[in-house]
């Protein structure tokens, strides 16, 4: 072969592998969640919010961990508030509290926004993880779809610079997020909560039977304060809602009961120079049948606590006023 056959010969084959390179990106960015920070789950959230939801009629934000995503429904709250008009779910699974800070970070995606809900479990407090490679003014640009079309692209390509990390998410996206039984599931109500249908078979023993250490770090409770601080400057309500512990569990184990005195201690010290508020949902005395484990409700119980947080924000921004 001669050397212009040959050169034309690669260029050619060059541009078939680059215009497969690209159908695909696109195709899985039609489809599936890009790789945009190192979490699926707040992936798939972004995406959700980037192509389902007028960020202009967004009012209330819910973080958190996945005690945000599957305890509180925004759809459900916006039936039962005369407050709470529109609602996004931004809560991500496995979402330390410092993360869930970083989440609140783009509350600048939504101009007409009142209230940020930070839905969590003193579980979700022992640790200072991070998310790593976080760009927040570019994430509230791609929500708002202000990003440039170069831009745009970009992020696309370099999300996706590695097709083989997003096949390997597309094979695995139906069977380990597709289904309602699992706590990974990201089927997304009408605002981006995840009802959980786990009953019988598919509670895991382990998580309905043993409960989390009583372990909190102060660093946690900081990043509370200055969740509550910033919804001050932005003239913003900002509401801990401390999420329930099986009843059983909470009964039996005085471990239990002083963390989450102890977590409600200092949430409630944090949040006090900013007026944040402080919700409690264990006092409902919530039975098994509307949990799914130790502190994640079914889709009995997520209904019935969003109803009830619902109207007591109702009630805490009537006194307000």
């Amino acid at each position: 072969m001669n050397p212009k056959t040959y050169l034309k010969c690669l260029f050619v084959g060059f541009a078939v592998i680059f215009s497969v390179a690209v159908g695909y990106v696109a195709y899985f960015n039609a489809h599936y969640p890009i790789p945009i920070t190192d979490h699926i789950s707040f992936d798939a959230k972004l995406k959700f919010a980037r192509e389902r939801v007028d960020p202009d009629k967004v009012d209330t934000l819910i973080i958190g961990s996945s005690i945000g995503l599957n305890n509180l429904l925004g759809s459900i709250m916006e039936k039962n508030s005369k407050k709470i008009d529109k609602v996004l779910n931004l809560s991500v699974y496995g979402a330390t509290t410092l993360q869930a800070e970083q989440i609140m970070a783009l509350t600048d995606a939504f101009p007409n926004l009142k209230r940020v809900i930070y839905s969590v479990q003193y579980s979700d407090m022992p640790h200072t993880w991070k998310f790593k490679d976080y760009h927040p003014k570019t994430l509230v640009k791609y929500i708002r779809h202000e990003l440039t079309p170069f831009a745009y692209l970009k992020l696309l390509f370099h999300a996706c610079n590695n097709l083989l990390f997003c096949y390997e998410r597309q094979k695995k996206w139906v069977p380990d997020h597709m289904r309602t039984n699992t706590f990974e599931s990201l089927i997304f109500d009408a605002s981006g909560s995840v009802p959980l249908h786990i009953y019988g078979k598919d509670i895991v023993h382990h998580r309905w039977h043993l409960p989390h250490p009583g372990i909190m770090h102060g660093e946690s409770f900081k990043a509370v304060g200055r969740m509550a601080k910033k919804a001050q400057e932005n003239g913003i309500g900002f509401y801990v809602v401390h999420q329930p512990y099986r009843q059983p569990l909470y009964e039996k184990h005085k471990s239990v009961r002083d963390a989450m005195a102890y977590f409600d201690k200092r949430v409630a010290e944090a949040m006090q120079p900013y007026g944040g508020k402080l919700i409690r949902i264990q006092p409902l005395h919530l039975g098994d049948a509307y949990f799914s484990d130790r502190t994640h409700l079914n889709d009995k119980g997520s209904p019935l606590v969003s109803q009830y947080v619902a109207k007591e924000i109702d009630k805490l921004e009537a006194k307000d006023q």
